[in-house]
């Protein structure tokens, strides 16, 4: 069976780790400190926050922009239930958007008719790595925390690295994301103050007591690999863009990424219309030893309410295919004829 995601370790990552080890200091130090420089590096000099998840970045992100009970936040309705978590844990109240027509993403659009005087921030995911438009969603005047977890290091057409544009942007180092370590995140940010206080509130002892700061730090060996594995970033992209072509081939217009508003700054899951019956695709994938997934859970408006028709078509069609760098040229060839023999003509 070829699994969904399968993450690699290079032999200098296992070293760093190995390393971090024998200087018999496990907890936040010198190794996140390091992974923090090297993100700020990343992003010209931005202030950089290593923390625990994406999720925790995600919260630490909210807080810093005063988000709390009584006030609402958007978030997209196609997206993991980490966002839904985030809002929920500072007290306020998650609203879904949908997705723009022919995207994975929630555009200016989409979220422009659910803005009031209680809403304090967006979430704005470039889901799967296709680059949403940050700078029309700001244009509308609330705050925009800029979720990079699928797509770190990928650039909008401008060039700009996206993260570049929001308020705050987050990041994920969880275990099948492009930069694996296990767990982990960080929040990124050009506002010294903003970066602070999320250092703060990673932490909850040694300090006056805060309700909102709790122990959201990174230990430092998730934090050696993530270092290790974030050099490696531009060689995974373009193994990923080098699979993207072979599936192409095979999967032409039924690959999302050719009918999409959005360009896929970087391919962190390769999506294809599966046609009416996904369930019935994805059983039968697996029977052909491909093991295919839904892009998401489920949509969070189906828990929370919300009117997301695109989000409902995107649920019911769309289907991610196997896609990371340790694919082996035989297992991309097999994923290829099952896409051929499986995807509706």
């Amino acid at each position: 069976m070829i699994p969904h995601s399968r993450p690699e370790v290079s032999a200098k990552a296992i070293s760093a780790v190995v390393d971090a080890l024998q200087h018999a200091h496990l907890s936040q130090g010198a190794e996140v400190a390091s992974l923090e420089a090297r993100l700020s590096d990343m992003f010209d000099g931005t202030n950089a926050v290593a923390v625990s998840s994406g999720t925790a970045a995600l919260y630490l992100a909210l807080v810093a922009l005063d988000v709390d009970a009584g006030s609402k936040v958007i978030i997209p309705s196609y997206a993991c239930n980490a966002l839904y978590a985030a809002v929920c844990h500072t007290g306020a109240t998650p609203v879904c958007a949908d997705i723009a027509s022919d995207s994975v993403c929630i555009d200016a659009d989409t979220v422009a008719p659910l803005i009031d005087d209680t809403v304090r921030a967006v979430i704005v995911p470039h889901a799967f790595g296709f680059a949403a438009d940050v700078d029309a969603i700001s244009a509308l005047g609330i705050p925009v925390i800029e979720d990079c977890a699928q797509a770190i290091g990928g650039r909008y057409a401008d060039g700009s690295l996206l993260g570049s544009k929001g308020n705050i942007a987050v990041l994920s180092f969880y275990g099948t994301k492009l930069v694996p370590a296990g767990e982990g995140g960080a929040c990124i940010s050009r506002d010294a103050d903003i970066a602070a206080m999320m250092r703060r509130l990673r932490n909850c002892d040694e300090q006056e007591p805060d309700p909102r700061a709790f122990n959201f730090k990174m230990p430092d060996l998730n934090a050696a690999l993530a270092r290790e594995q974030l050099a490696e970033l531009p060689n995974v992209a373009l193994r990923r863009s080098d699979i993207a072509r072979r599936l192409d081939a095979s999967c032409a217009a039924r690959a999302f990424s050719a009918r999409s508003q959005q360009a896929q700054a970087v391919c962190f899951r390769y999506l294809v219309d599966a046609g009416s019956d996904v369930a019935a695709f994805l059983e039968r994938s697996e029977e052909a030893g491909v093991a295919c997934r839904r892009p998401i859970w489920k949509p969070i408006h189906e828990t929370i309410g919300g009117n997301c028709p695109e989000t409902d078509k995107r649920t019911t069609s769309l289907v991610s295919v196997p896609i990371y760098p340790g694919l082996t040229d035989d297992e991309i060839t097999v994923i290829c004829t099952v896409m051929e023999d499986l995807l509706p003509s």
